[in-house]
């Protein structure tokens, strides 16, 4: 039996995978609508009694569990069977060894890194993969992150944390002094807003969401639809901006004669839109994501100068994205959830080389394998943001040393450019890789640079080794 997004892609001329991969993400709300009609408010009689309100929670649980199980059905038919297959192994061997949890997070750690890299060149394609393995990256990071919270929760002796430090995703409670009820870790694994393309957020907040008795206000529920709504239309906006604009910029027309043939200035323009809008549709589904997550209720911060506040687990910051002009500042604002998950898993697991180069260095090398290690692409883009980091660093140095910097400061005028020249580079140098992520093979990626000569490589090599030269007060004013 075909899978009824094939008859209205018939019909529509949409690829079927991506119209499954859209409706999925849409279903998500009704969902929402469905538990905060349902479950969202308990009446008081359940909040004042211990008993009613466990079995109100086992009651969300049940919600959220058959809701997303469904969902992911819908999204992966048959091929479901690869995560739960990943679930029920990753809590067995986690319950076998409690009693040795590091043991335990090494088996699941390495259970989901060979699954998914054996799914990815089972699923290989020349193009990006609509299949299993997408909701499966997902869950890869989530049993990983599960596993640590799992060993932190058993050492006796921990480091306590500012709470006010931590984003709301990966809160200073994620420790887990106890493995969790399989059903609760199964309904966490298949949040219905966020088992696909995310967020990443840790098991505790899901056990504080199940608990969550939410202000009872008509202002609290407005101020979460109209989050919830804003989310979805910009998704929708930028979903349409990539069909309506961006499908007129594909990257493989970068590898034709035809773009070759062109006049430099004109190459050098279309293969900046061209990266522009390699990201559009991330912010797009990212975005209808968020709104549903919102209408679930799991991002609420908490209410400030008197509103009630939902982007908990934004996942990208529309704003500060086009506004960026520095790139820990695309960093902040770009797939937020993902670099939270990998600073406390991995970033921070490696303190103990003393190196904070080595360890942001393999940190960009665990994420360029989770995307895939089938494509070089990846890593060639990961390690271009490594460079560019170091290259930023070195740039705003030589600025400092060489008094541009002060003099952009002099007035409104200056201070404008300054801002708009630093917008523009960070956004060309963003782009410029997005290319290698967006054509995947190397050597599709090596004709689409030679026409532009390779121009953001060049700089990025020139900074690198002026960086052996900058004077001794370029780095004591770093330290200042």
């Amino acid at each position: 039996m075909q899978h009824p997004t094939v008859y209205i892609s018939a019909q529509t001329g949409i690829p079927e995978a991506s119209l499954r991969l859209l409706l999925t993400l849409l279903l998500a709300y009704p969902a929402s609508l469905v538990y905060q009609g349902v479950y969202g408010q308990p009446p008081q009689r359940v909040v004042d009694d211990k008993v009613q309100m466990r079995q109100w929670m086992q009651a969300r649980n049940r919600y959220v569990l058959l809701t997303g199980l469904s969902l992911a059905l819908f999204f992966n038919g048959q091929a479901i069977y690869h995560s739960l297959v990943t679930c029920m192994v990753c809590y067995a061997w986690c319950w076998l060894l409690s009693a040795r949890r590091t043991a335990a997070a090494a088996g699941v750690w390495l259970f989901n890194a060979v699954y998914l890299l054996w799914g990815y060149f089972a699923m290989a394609s020349n193009d990006y993969e609509i299949s299993w393995t997408m909701p499966q990256c997902v869950l890869c990071l989530r049993w990983m992150g599960l596993a640590f919270d799992f060993v932190d929760g058993g050492q006796k002796t921990r480091q306590k944390e500012d709470p006010t430090r931590r984003p709301l995703s990966f809160g200073a409670d994620s420790p887990l002094e106890t493995l969790p009820p399989f059903m609760h870790v199964l309904a966490y694994c298949y949040y219905p807003s966020a088992f696909l393309i995310g967020p990443q957020f840790s098991f505790s907040l899901y056990q504080r969401w199940l608990s969550m008795v939410p202000e009872n206000s008509w202002v609290r529920v407005r101020h979460q639809t109209m989050y919830a709504v804003r989310c979805f239309l910009g998704g929708l906006f930028y979903l349409a901006v990539q069909q309506l604009i961006g499908s007129r910029f594909p990257s493989s027309y970068l590898i034709t004669n035809e773009f070759a043939a062109r006049p430099a200035l004109e190459r050098f323009g279309l293969f900046w839109l061209t990266g522009k809008f390699v990201f559009t549709k991330y912010l797009g589904v990212w975005l209808l994501t968020e709104g549903a997550t919102a209408g679930f209720g799991l991002g609420y911060e908490g209410q400030k100068d008197g509103k009630h506040r939902f982007a908990g687990l934004c996942n990208v910051d529309p704003v500060q994205y086009e506004t960026v002009r520095s790139i820990n500042h695309i960093i902040a604002s770009f797939n937020v959830n993902t670099n939270y998950w990998s600073k406390y898993y991995v970033f921070k697991r490696l303190m103990w080389v003393g190196n904070k180069h080595v360890s942001q260095f393999a940190t960009l090398f665990f994420l360029a394998s989770w995307h895939g290690i089938h494509h070089l692409g990846y890593f060639a883009t990961f390690l271009l943001e490594f460079l560019d980091l170091m290259a930023e660093r070195i740039l705003r140095d030589w600025l400092i040393v060489l008094g541009i910097d002060a003099a952009f400061q002099r007035n409104r005028v200056t201070r404008g450019l300054q801002s708009f020249l630093a917008w523009f580079l960070c956004k060309t140098v963003l782009y410029y890789a997005g290319i290698t992520f967006d054509l995947l093979d190397l050597s599709n990626a090596h004709k689409a640079y030679s026409t532009v000569y390779y121009y953001a490589h060049w700089g990025l090599g020139f900074l690198l080794v002026s960086g052996f030269f900058l004077p001794r007060r370029a780095a004591v004013k770093k330290m200042d």
